[in-house]
């Protein structure tokens, strides 16, 4: 539903005769609904503006307290807000146009009112006024904007070349105001092996409209270069012309030069990481060479010395020292030979870099092959996060049970389990070799059972034997869930 909009009015006139002919022609305007407001002096206008809000003011330059456009300065200088329609007589044109010069709307003689005229003057007088009004905030936020931005702002005529540049931005650059007037001025300030790049970008936003944003060098006054960041959009015609560009630079030297530290400092941690990686290796050969060389020179003095009193224990052969020392023998010979072999295929393993399951299955692999016995393996572990400590206990007990398969068991096949049942992890190894009776003292505290044991009990979990003869040997490892893996 259109509804008629009201308009207030503060008419100023002291004439009666020209106050009924403006009060007449206002009745008589039909797009808006007036509510007049009137004063015969400007001291009683000045009063009412700040008691009665009205919409546009209608002003005579020939009052009793004021005359000409010392009326209209006068009243601007109380009510600026307020748009002025000033009212003049035939023989004062001229000191309306003064009027609209200094700020008036618009002016109409009051001799020659008609209903029309006075509608379009009183519309286009608060239009007007609004753009006005408008158009200085803009500019003055725009002027905020340029004086409180830690940015540099710049303002391109492509078809003239002229620059606007903020005062920020010379004093960013260290130059005096004005100094960046011309377009030729800032290609001159561009560091030459950027020139072709910023060249290419603006070249790629005036005429493909990509968006610009580049980064590149820029001397100061002082012959320093710094790097700034800049950024700007173009304003097209109907013709796809570009006009104006407006933009905005920051300096980014600081920024630059922390990503370069830090390029650099990552390249040399790459390198030093290398070089400790390396260390690292050569140090694990070293020390293992060293264990072995070792190792394997008391092993064979220990063989020379056990061959030295071989050839006394003739007479007593059968005995059980005799076969105790000959077995000891054959285990040293055993020991000195896997100590050889480790030395010459030396892989360093770490579980840490493999991970628990695919260094059993590296070494499940090593063994078959090695001591010819199939390997069955059922491992479904892969929910279990081990952690170091259970990982390396693990993998001892697999290590060390089927060591004890090679040397004494006789067997073809091994089976290999490692799983998770309700709470815990099963580790279990069987074979199907000679087996041994259940009680026998071998049989459950070996060095290697008394080992694997211990790594059992520092984590909670229990061990047991299952074997007969020519049943095989079964080893059944119970582990809590809760003791195994790793906490977060």
């Amino acid at each position: 539903m259109n509804t008629t909009p009201i308009i207030r009015i503060l008419l100023v006139e002291d004439n009666p005769t020209d106050l009924l002919l403006i009060e007449e022609a206002l009745t008589e305007v039909p797009d808006f609904e007036s509510r007049l407001v009137r004063a015969g002096r400007l001291s009683d206008a000045l009063v009412l503006t700040r008691r009665e809000p009205v919409d546009v003011v209608l002003l005579d330059l020939g009052l009793p307290d004021a005359q000409g456009l010392d009326a209209f300065t006068a009243f601007r200088q109380q009510a600026p807000e307020l748009p002025v329609l000033v009212l003049t007589g035939l023989e004062d044109m001229s000191v309306g146009l003064q009027a609209i010069q200094d700020g008036a709307q618009d002016y109409l003689p009051k001799r020659d009112i008609r209903a029309s005229e006075l509608s379009r003057a009183i519309r286009y007088a608060i239009e007007r006024h609004r753009a006005a009004a408008a158009l200085k905030e803009s500019e003055e936020r725009f002027q905020l904007a340029v004086s409180g931005a830690s940015a540099g702002l710049w303002d391109w005529n492509p078809g003239t070349g002229s620059v606007y540049v903020s005062s920020h931005t010379g004093e960013m650059l260290g130059y005096e105001e004005g100094e960046l007037s011309a377009q030729d001025a800032v290609f001159e300030m561009t560091h030459p092996e950027d020139v072709e790049l910023v060249k290419a970008r603006l070249a790629a936003h005036l005429k493909g409209r990509h968006p610009y944003d580049v980064e590149y060098r820029v001397r100061t006054k002082s012959g320093e270069y710094r790097w700034i960041q800049s950024r700007a959009q173009a304003l097209w015609n109907r013709s796809g012309e570009p006009y104006r560009m407006v933009g905005w630079i920051i300096d980014v030297t600081e920024r630059r030069r922390a990503e370069e530290a830090l390029r650099r400092s990552r390249e040399e941690l790459q390198r030093l990481s290398a070089n400790i990686e390396h260390a690292r290796e050569v140090e694990k050969t070293r020390i293992a060479r060293e264990l072995h060389d070792d190792l394997g020179q008391q092993l064979a003095a220990l063989k020379i010395e056990v061959s030295r009193v071989e050839g006394r224990l003739n007479d007593i052969a059968t005995t059980a020292v005799g076969v105790d020392v000959r077995n000891l023998y054959a285990m040293i010979d055993m020991l000195v030979d896997s100590v050889r072999r480790i030395a010459t295929d030396l892989r360093p393993i770490m579980l840490d870099d493999l991970g628990l399951i695919p260094a059993i299955d590296w070494f499940l692999d090593r063994y078959s092959v090695r001591h010819g016995v199939r390997v069955v393996r059922h491992i479904d572990a892969d929910e279990i996060d081990f952690n170091a400590e259970s990982a390396t206990a693990v993998f001892r007990i697999v290590q060390e049970a089927l060591t004890n398969v090679a040397r004494h068991s006789g067997a073809t096949e091994v089976t290999v389990e490692i799983v998770c049942v309700g709470p815990d992890c099963i580790v279990r190894i069987a074979d199907n070799g000679r087996g041994r009776p259940a009680d026998a003292r071998e049989a459950v505290n070996s060095f290697g059972l008394l080992g694997m044991r211990e790594r059992a009990a520092n984590l909670q979990g229990t061990l047991q034997i299952r074997t007969a003869p020519e049943e095989g040997f079964t080893l059944t490892v119970t582990l809590p869930l809760a003791s195994v893996q790793a906490r977060e």
